[in-house]
C-alpha cells in the first residue's frame, strides 16, 4: 500500500513538472533552423572566460590593499574553489533534471531550480518551487543588468579621460550618447554563436591590456608600504566584495552548458569549466599581486588609474580595456534579455512577430542600463 502511494506521489510530481516544462517551452522563442546548431569547445571556452573577467579584474589590486597579500590570496583561492564546486553542482543538477524530463536541451537556471524543488519528497519544497524560480530569475536579471551598467560606466569614464588627454573636454553624458550605437548593436545579438567573435576579440583585448599593466607593475622599484595582512577589520567586507565581483560569470554557466555540443566537454577534468576557471585565476592573482606590490597603499580602484596617463602605452591599454569591456556587454546582456523576453511572452504572448518584440525589448533594457 505504501509503495503504491509512493508511486502515485512520484507520478504526480513528475506530471506537474512535465506540465510546467511544457509551459516554459511554449513560452520560448519559436525555433528556427539555426537554433539547432550547438557551440564547440573553443567557442564555449571563449564565452566562459570572457564571462568571468571584466571590470572586477582591474580592482584586484585594491582587494589586496584591503586584505594584505597573504589573506587576500587565501580568500581568493577559497572563493575560487567554492565557485568551481558550485558550478559543477549546478551543471550536474541541470543534467539530472534534463534526463528526468527527457528534454533535448539542458533547462535554464530558474527551470533547473524549480524542477529540482518539484521533484523533492518534501511538500514544503514542492509548494514553493514556483516562487523559487521567480527569485532565481530576478536575482540573475538584477545581477546581469547591474554588470552591464558597470560596463557602460567604465566605457564612458575611460573614454572621457582618454579624450581629455587630447584636449577634448566632453561631459560624460555626451560620451555616453556617442557610445550608445555600439552598445545597442551588442545588445541586439540574440544568439550565443553570433556573440562568439565578440568574446574572442574581448578576450584578446583584455589579455593584451592585462599583460601591459603587468609590464608596468613589474618595471621599476616596488612600493615600500606593502602589507601582508589586513590593516582594518572594516576593510575586509570591501575586499570580499571585490573578490566576489571578479567572478561575475555564474549567470552564464547554464546557458553555455545548454549550448555546447557535448556536455562532457564542459564538465570533464580538462573541460570548459575547469580550464576556464584556472585561466581566470591565472589572470586575477598575478594582476592583483603585482599591482599592489608596485603601488602599495596608493593603488587605485582600477589599475588603469595608476598608469602614467601621458604615455602612449597607457593610452593603448585604455583603448584595449574599452574595447574588451564593450565587446563583453553582449555576453553579460544575453541572460537578462532572455529572462525578460520569456517572462513577458509567458504573460502576454505568444507574439505575432517575436523577432520585432525581442529587438524592441532588448533596446528598452539597454536604455535602462544606460540611465
Amino acid at each position: 500500500m505504501e509503495t503504491e502511494k509512493s508511486n502515485n506521489k512520484e507520478n504526480k510530481i513528475n506530471g506537474d513538472t512535465m506540465v510546467e516544462m511544457g509551459e516554459v517551452n511554449h513560452c520560448s522563442r519559436p525555433s528556427t533552423s539555426g537554433e539547432n546548431k550547438r557551440s564547440g569547445y573553443l567557442v564555449t571556452l571563449m564565452h566562459f572566460i570572457k564571462g568571468n573577467i571584466g571590470c572586477g579584474m582591474l580592482a584586484m589590486g585594491e582587494a589586496f590593499k584591503f586584505g594584505g597579500l597573504y589573506l587576500t590570496l587565501c580568500i581568493l583561492l577559497y572563493v575560487w574553489l567554492i565557485s568551481v564546486y558550485n558550478m559543477h553542482v549546478l551543471t550536474t543538477l541541470s543534467k539530472k533534471v534534463q534526463n528526468r524530463l527527457q528534454t533535448k536541451r539542458a533547462p535554464s537556471f530558474g527551470d533547473t531550480v524549480e524542477n529540482a524543488f518539484k521533484m523533492s519528497d518534501k511538500w514544503i519544497f514542492r509548494s514553493t518551487s514556483n516562487y523559487i524560480r521567480k527569485i532565481v530569475f530576478y536575482n540573475i536579471l538584477i545581477t546581469q543588468l547591474g554588470l552591464c551598467s558597470v560596463y557602460i560606466l567604465f566605457i564612458s569614464t575611460s573614454l572621457q579621460k582618454l579624450l581629455f588627454q587630447y584636449s577634448y573636454e566632453i561631459n560624460i553624458q555626451t560620451v555616453l550618447l556617442f557610445t550608445m550605437p555600439l552598445i545597442m548593436v551588442c545588445a541586439s545579438l540574440r544568439k550565443l554563436r553570433f556573440i562568439a567573435p565578440l568574446s574572442t576579440l574581448a578576450n584578446f583585448a583584455l589579455i593584451t591590456g592585462v599583460i601591459t599593466i603587468m609590464y608596468y607593475s613589474c618595471s621599476g622599484p616596488s612600493a615600500e608600504n606593502v602589507r601582508y595582512s589586513y590593516a582594518k577589520w572594516s576593510e575586509l567586507p570591501t575586499m570580499f566584495g571585490i573578490i566576489m565581483f571578479s567572478f561575475e560569470g555564474i549567470g552564464l554557466v547554464l546557458p553555455l552548458f545548454a549550448e555546447i555540443d557535448d556536455d562532457k566537454k564542459f564538465k570533464s577534468n580538462f573541460g570548459v569549466l575547469n580550464f576556464g576557471m584556472v585561466a581566470v585565476m591565472m589572470l586575477n592573482v598575478p594582476l592583483g599581486m603585482t599591482g599592489y606590490s608596485k603601488w602599495g597603499e596608493d593603488v587605485k580602484s582600477s589599475l588603469t588609474l595608476n598608469l602614467p596617463h601621458d604615455h602612449e602605452l597607457t593610452q593603448f591599454v585604455i583603448i584595449m580595456m574599452i574595447l574588451g569591456i564593450a565587446c563583453s556587454y553582449a555576453l553579460q546582456f544575453y541572460p537578462g534579455a532572455v529572462i525578460v523576453y520569456n517572462d513577458l511572452e509567458k504573460s502576454y504572448g505568444p507574439f505575432n512577430h517575436p523577432a520585432i518584440w525581442d529587438y524592441s525589448i532588448r533596446i528598452c533594457i539597454c536604455l535602462v542600463t544606460c540611465k
